[in-house]
């Protein structure tokens, strides 16, 4: 992840949006559009690379009534909070991505019980939560199923990284950005083909990703290219409403019939709260940014094109796995990247708290020097 400098120069509130913001009823349907594109990029990220819904099948019921609505919900529902209140900054992104991450918890069970449930955990434990799974709510979910889709986001409808302008790093030409990139393709290759059940199954998931993401892409581009972005990825108070009402009927449903054999005690329950509460402290420890006004932060043509051929890869890579199955290598590699995956996520969550505290900090010194500062 990035470092960033914190700036000391007092920054304004986020102004309220103006009518261009509100898609009016003629743009719905366009505006609907491209939601739904980029809601079927946070599922593939999320659950195509990680190949977690591939043996169900991407046009199975559950993944199309539950799985993908899920992320579509939580991505557009922080996105929209991340905006509205100007935590926007990468590191804020993150900690938005940790109170993403959590569903692990409440609705799979993943952290408390395993992947597959049974209290049987992958790598031992650490407390009452699984090594390895931790990490879903650490690294996998804050930086593949929020950050990296919304980066994505960003060079569909350009405008938009206005708001996210950290976000061009992952695309940059810098070489830790390179070596991330490799990275993120090797890693979701190996995992998307262990995964997959076999190259036949994984050939007709993405198929159907491929086409789907061809349609949606062509149908939302309309919308993509008249968009300032925040009518986009910022719901009105209509539509955010209906996610608050849709996430918490999600997290009752889910809490009682979605594996209730994998709760824990009531006190690992409770001290699952923790971890909301330090992210939320440490959103609100950071500093508000407001986008600029007419200032351009341009896309460039490369950027789209890197993403495509790198995701060609990935599949490429992922198809050569898929037939040659399990791998001593293979395993050894996603073993040291579990390791990895969640000791970042904790030094991540350390470096955003400290990030927090520090520009708290900085704007107590500027308001007693009589600056004012939101």
């Amino acid at each position: 992840m990035a470092k960033m400098t914190i700036s000391r120069q007092p920054e304004s509130v986020p102004s309220k949006p103006s009518a261009q913001d509100i898609p009016s009823e003629s743009s719905g349907t366009r505006v609907l559009l491209a939601r739904l594109l980029i809601g079927l990029i946070v599922f593939i990220c999320a659950e195509v690379f990680s190949g977690a819904s591939l043996r169900l099948g991407l046009w199975n019921p559950w993944t199309i009534l539950v799985t993908y609505w899920l992320y579509f919900a939580h991505f557009f529902f922080f996105a929209t909070l991340a905006v509205r209140t100007g935590r926007s900054s990468l590191s804020s992104l993150y900690l938005w991505g940790v109170l993403f991450g959590l569903y692990e918890s409440w609705i799979t069970k993943v952290v408390w019980s395993g992947y597959g449930g049974g209290g049987t955990f992958a790598m031992g434990r650490i407390g009452p939560y699984g090594f390895s799974e931790i990490s879903m709510v650490f690294f996998y979910h804050p930086v593949v199923s929020f950050i990296l889709p919304l980066a994505v986001a960003c060079l569909l409808c350009p405008p938009l990284r206005r708001f996210f302008p950290n976000l061009a790093w992952f695309t940059g030409k810098s070489r830790g950005a390179r070596l991330v990139q490799v990275y993120l393709v090797l890693v979701f290759a190996s995992v998307m083909g262990m995964n997959s059940g076999g190259p036949v199954n994984l050939a007709l998931n993405l198929s159907m990703a491929i086409l789907l993401l061809i349609v949606l892409l062509r149908l939302a581009r309309p919308a993509l290219a008249s968009s300032d972005g925040r009518s986009i990825v910022v719901f009105g108070r209509r539509g955010f409403g209906a996610l608050c009402v849709y996430l918490p009927l999600l997290y009752g449903v889910s809490y009682f019939a979605i594996r209730p054999e994998g709760l824990p005690s009531i006190p690992v329950q409770l001290f699952t709260f923790v971890f909301y509460a330090l992210a939320i402290a440490g959103l609100g420890l950071h500093r508000r940014r407001v986008p600029p006004g007419q200032e351009k932060f341009p896309v460039e043509k490369r950027e789209l094109g890197l993403v495509v051929r790198l995701f060609m890869v990935l599949i490429a890579v992922g198809f050569v796995v898929s037939i040659f199955g399990l791998n001593p290598l293979i395993d050894l590699f996603l073993a040291l990247n579990f390791v990895v995956w969640t000791l970042s996520g904790f030094v991540f969550a350390a470096l955003a708290l400290a990030r927090g505290v520090r520009e708290y900090r900085g704007a107590d010194g500027l308001r007693r020097e009589g600056h004012p500062v939101e």
